[in-house]
């Protein structure tokens, strides 16, 4: 049994590096790149599918949505909107190690390998996001309307000792219309939650968002995960906010049609106030993103808005719910990848620390 324990540990070793190369060791590590399609927009009371990608690889993302025009119910005037953000993360922190030690209570190879591999690896990131919105509101004296938005904040990302992830980011926001940037007031979000890997493309993850907004305090707990169908589908949902059906084109490009919920809140002046105002909508989309090189990633969207509304907070006798009616939207967006990814650099660090 001893001789059969060493024998075995010899050939771990020596065809380890290969090993490292090819699909197991990317199940490992599986939990780093999925935060390519998950994170939460708390401050705007909805989740950005798309953000916690950033927790893994610096990037620059610049983007772009416009919301066609759109009825406003019980009034002659129209409704739309144009957004632009540019969001940048970068490195603050990272912690990477790698280890072997046999360990042979289980002899099934599969738990040889999870139990005899020992990987830590934990990094923190900054973020600072910086966004203008051009609305018009047809119901309004005044119309036209800008509004900014600044975001910063911190992301982190930990692998734990069953490879399990778990996630986390802090973050402070300011938005506001123009005209009362002067008295602006902070809001605060914070998320936490755990994934588990299933699979090189199948996974599921939990977690809590707290957001705090002009003395309001929200929880919300969320629950979401990637189910395979087929060798070129992916099922991804993220609820209660998002679901979409994922096609791989090509290894350059990636197709999803799905449906999702957003909005934001933001200050605005009403009939002279500063007030707090809600906007929410409910969307049928498609997009694609197409991966030009390691640097450069597109994406362009167009959907369907069928369900959109303003909510002002109460005041006075005005009216404060403005229902909008359905319609189109675009968006485009490139993004700028810098530097390795983090299970490039465990990888590294693993190879390193054996040879």
């Amino acid at each position: 049994m001893l001789l059969q324990s060493i024998t075995m540990y010899l050939k771990l070793l020596s065809n380890l590096k290969r090993t490292l190369r090819r699909p197991f060791f990317m199940n490992i590590l599986w939990p780093f790149t999925f935060f390519s399609f998950f994170s939460i927009n708390a401050v705007a009371q909805s989740f950005e599918v798309d953000q916690i990608q950033q927790l893994y690889r610096p990037r620059l993302k610049l983007e772009t949505k416009h919301v066609f025009d759109s009825g406003i119910q019980d009034t002659t005037g129209l409704f739309n909107q144009t957004d632009a953000n540019v969001a940048f993360t970068f490195p603050l922190k990272t912690k990477i190690s790698a280890d072997l030690k046999l360990d042979l209570s289980s002899l099934k190879v599969k738990d040889i390998l999870q139990n005899s591999i020992r990987l830590k690896a934990s990094q923190t990131m900054g973020l600072l996001k910086v966004g203008g919105r051009q609305s018009y509101f047809g119901f309004d004296s005044i119309p036209e309307k800008q509004f900014m938005n600044v975001t910063a904040g911190f992301l982190g990302v930990r692998l734990t000792r069953k490879y399990r992830v778990l996630f986390w980011s802090a973050a402070v926001n300011l938005s506001e219309e123009t005209r009362v940037i002067s008295s602006t007031i902070p809001r605060a979000s914070a998320i936490i939650g755990q994934m588990h890997v299933r699979g090189l493309r199948k996974n599921f993850f939990y977690g809590l968002m707290l957001a705090y907004s002009d003395g309001l305090f929200l929880p919300a707990p969320f629950f979401g995960g990637s189910e395979p169908i087929g060798e070129k589908f992916i099922f991804n949902y993220t609820l209660p906010v998002q679901m979409n059906l994922q096609y791989k084109a090509s290894q350059q490009m990636r197709l999803a049609i799905g449906v999702s919920a957003e909005g934001y809140r933001t200050g605005i002046q009403f009939h002279g106030k500063r007030l707090n105002m809600n906007y929410t909508s409910g969307n049928l989309y498609g997009n694609m993103r197409l991966k030009f090189s390691k640097t450069f990633l597109l994406k362009a969207e167009a959907g369907y808005v069928i369900y959109q509304a303003l909510r002002y907070d109460q005041f006075a006798q005005y009216k404060n719910v403005y229902r909008l009616s359905p319609g189109p939207y675009g968006q485009i967006g490139i993004q700028v990848l810098f530097g390795k990814s983090i299970w490039e650099k465990v990888s590294e660090g693993f190879l390193q620390n054996i040879n």
